[in-house]
């Protein structure tokens, strides 16, 4: 049972993702609820909030094989349903963000809170394992209390700062989401945290169809935040925090320069709203915005199409995710 159910709950996510997400994109096209793709040069209108469809595949995938697996055995139903929480939390702060733009700071607070249903279930110890088998055990309260809502704010708002191209969000998400599965199975982590990543796996494989270039429909933050958070809770339950914050490294650039940034009172939305598009498509880094994003800092070197500059930043997550695992075998 250890990965049958959760493979299972995998593909059940990636066929409902690509079920569901023709579907809203229609709906979202009739309905008005588009965004601009600012790295094209015609800047055309494409639905946008399609994380929706993410976040419903992964609980509904998630929440039918947790049934499966109680007939067939002791599950940790409570951990579950408290990722569950993270989950809905989480999205539903991202879908306030998309119909009136919450500030960082005000986003980073809020998803602290989604970290609540962990604390609940307090389903693992407070210590922290790295490579060569040290590990650090912290003060209960500082662990749940400070830690974990920082694991999971952090994760989610790094995510959800690096997104802004075809493809980026859901496709860092699979790297991460794989990578993950596999170090969480090196540590013999739980049913649970098995189930977290094949089901996340699974359903931004199925968005991703549609969200990699040309896209077809953006993830919005409302699968920024809640895909981000479902990394930082899966860390959490599968006891590799260490590993986790190596894989998303890449992230957390935009983390810094947005932190960097505000002290400085530097605007960087405009120029990320607004990058230079060459006439043969290529993307170009405006003037004085080399550290806003990895994105631009890319760019600086040469331009390059989006579909090039994704590839290129994918690869830096991969090397990532491969550098965690190296080390988890250590």
């Amino acid at each position: 049972m250890d990965l049958l159910i959760p493979a299972f709950s995998g593909v059940f996510a990636l066929v409902l993702t690509l079920l569901a997400t023709p579907k809203l994109i229609v709906k979202m096209r009739t309905k008005g609820m588009v965004g601009i793709d600012v790295n094209k040069i015609d800047r055309r209108s494409i639905p946008e909030m399609g994380g929706i469809g993410v976040v419903m595949a992964f609980v509904i995938a998630i929440s039918i094989s947790v049934w499966i697996g109680k007939t067939s055995g002791d599950i940790a139903t409570s951990v579950v349903l408290a990722v569950i929480g993270v989950t809905f939390i989480s999205s539903f702060i991202g879908l306030v963000d998309d119909v009136s733009v919450l500030s960082q700071k005000i986003k980073a607070i809020l998803v602290g809170f989604a970290a609540l249903p962990l604390i609940l279930v307090h389903p693992v110890t407070s210590t922290i394992a790295f490579p060569f088998g040290f590990s650090i055990t912290f003060p209960f309260h500082l662990y749940w209390f400070i830690i974990v809502p920082f694991a999971i704010t952090g994760a989610a708002n790094a995510l959800n700062m690096s997104a802004g191209y075809n493809g980026l969000e859901t496709g860092e998400v699979i790297i991460m989401s794989a990578f993950l599965l596999v170090i969480s199975f090196i540590k013999g982590s739980d049913f649970s945290t098995y189930l977290v990543f094949f089901s996340l796996l699974g359903s931004s494989l199925g968005f991703y169809y549609f969200n990699k270039y040309p896209a077809k429909i953006f993830v919005g933050d409302i699968g920024t935040l809640s895909m981000g958070a479902i990394i930082g809770a899966g860390v959490v339950i599968g006891k590799i925090e260490f590993y986790g914050v190596i894989v998303i490294l890449p992230a957390f650039f935009e983390l810094l320069s947005t932190i960097y940034h505000n002290l400085k009172h530097i605007d960087r939305k405009s120029a990320c709203r607004n990058p230079i598009i060459l006439e043969d498509g290529k993307i170009k880094t405006p003037d004085k915005a080399k550290w806003f994003t990895l994105a631009y800092f890319i760019l600086s070197r040469r331009p390059m199409k989006e579909n090039e500059l994704v590839n290129r930043i994918l690869a830096l997550y991969a090397i990532c995710g491969f550098i965690a695992l190296f080390l988890a075998l250590l």
